[in-house]
């Protein structure tokens, strides 16, 4: 299918270009040029614009999907969340992470890393709406396996592909030397928890990613070793600018579950600046999962459409691409995975309504019978 893209505002391999029109055939970008290709006038599908802008996906490197609908009680401490995991079945995690999934793609976000229990069940979810899905095995981390080794070969084995879908989160300081051989031999990206410290480290593998911003303890050995930060920034207070690391974003199970606003954070704190942010949303959350995601001819596009002009979505500042893109969108357009259309006029188009009030039973049922005792008062 042929598709094109008419924009005022494109962010491009090479940074923002004024009035691109983007030609997509057969899931390949095509042409990128000032005026319309004359091969893509009759395309099939024409959306966009002048008040368009158009964006590499969004990618964030950590998150807990099957959290989010219980994110509030998680986070004010109302419910406990080992507790909540320990009566969740796979089916559950489906549907929660079903949910979760919607809310992602409805906010940009193309590509994301599963860091759940049962992370097939969350990666299934993730693709049934649209999404890529990164599966994290865990290493010494709490829902873990018991036998990592054994999870990483199976999920290798049923996940692995051209761009790599499975990749080890290491959670124990301990385990921390020989998964980091086992990454580095198998060639996938790596996760370090917080807590796990890359000091006396002499080498990592290529796509390691330290989560948490300041807070961390090792940063000169992050830095020395040349890996990356994941970080939530509304939970990040830091006294220095974490631009150099080439940070990438997690959502974990934070309150607004929107990266966009994260960055609003790191921006207003001073932690990025607006560029640097887009960024981490973007080209550096690809790099640290080891995949390409830039818009260029000849690649295979995750992009989102974005319609600014009317308040709230205000104002389109050329001069200011950067900040137009983080403060002045809502809902997307339309959004294009793999190169192919997965939600067209803001309204996904592999899920719909019946499926999210299905969702919505199980989190009702959940909530209902299996936790409510465990919520503190």
């Amino acid at each position: 299918m042929k598709i094109l893209i008419t924009s005022g505002l494109a962010y491009l391999k090479d940074g923002p270009v004024k009035g691109a029109n983007i030609g997509v055939n057969e899931s390949r970008v095509e042409a990128i040029t000032k005026e319309i290709p004359p091969d893509f006038e009759d395309a099939e599908l024409q959306i966009g614009g002048k008040d368009r802008i158009v964006s590499p996906g969004f990618v964030t490197t950590h998150t807990y999907l099957s959290l989010y609908p219980f994110r509030y009680s998680l986070v004010s401490g109302k419910l406990n969340v080992n507790d909540l995991v320990s009566v969740l079945t796979p089916k559950d995690i489906y549907s929660l992470s079903l949910l979760a999934s919607y809310h992602l793609l409805r906010s940009g976000v193309t590509a994301a890393v599963t860091a759940d229990p049962s992370p097939e069940s969350a990666a299934r979810a993730m693709m049934s709406v649209g999404l890529k899905p990164f599966l994290a095995v865990g290493v010494g981390c709490n829902w873990g396996p018991s036998d990592w080794k054994r999870e990483f070969k199976v999920l290798r084995e049923r996940w692995g592909g051209p761009e790599g879908r499975v990749l080890l989160k290491i959670c124990d300081q301990q385990e921390l030397e020989e998964a980091l051989h086992v990454a580095s031999e198998a060639r996938v990206p790596v996760l370090l928890d917080r807590l796990v410290t890359l000091e006396g480290i002499s080498q990592v593998p290529n796509y390691t990613t330290a989560l948490g911003g300041g807070s961390r303890q090792d940063l000169e050995a992050v830095k020395r070793l040349g890996a990356g930060l994941s970080f939530l920034p509304s939970m990040e207070v830091c006294k220095f600018t974490l631009g150099s690391f080439s940070p990438s974003i997690s959502l974990d199970a934070s309150l607004r579950y929107d990266a966009r606003v994260e960055l609003g954070f790191a921006i207003s704190r001073l932690t990025l600046t607006p560029d640097e942010a887009f960024k981490a949303l973007t080209s550096w959350g690809y790099q640290a999962l080891g995949i390409k995601g830039s818009l260029e001819v000849g690649a295979v596009p995750d992009l989102v459409v974005f319609q600014v002009g009317e308040p709230p979505s205000y104002p389109l500042d050329r001069s200011s691409p950067y900040e137009t893109l983080i403060f002045s969108t809502g809902v997307p357009e339309t959004v294009i995975v793999g190169g192919e259309p997965v939600l067209d006029g803001g309204v996904p188009l592999n899920v719909g309504i019946k499926d999210i009030e299905e969702a919505e039973e199980v989190v009702q049922e959940i909530a209902g019978k299996r936790i409510s005792s465990l919520e503190k008062g």
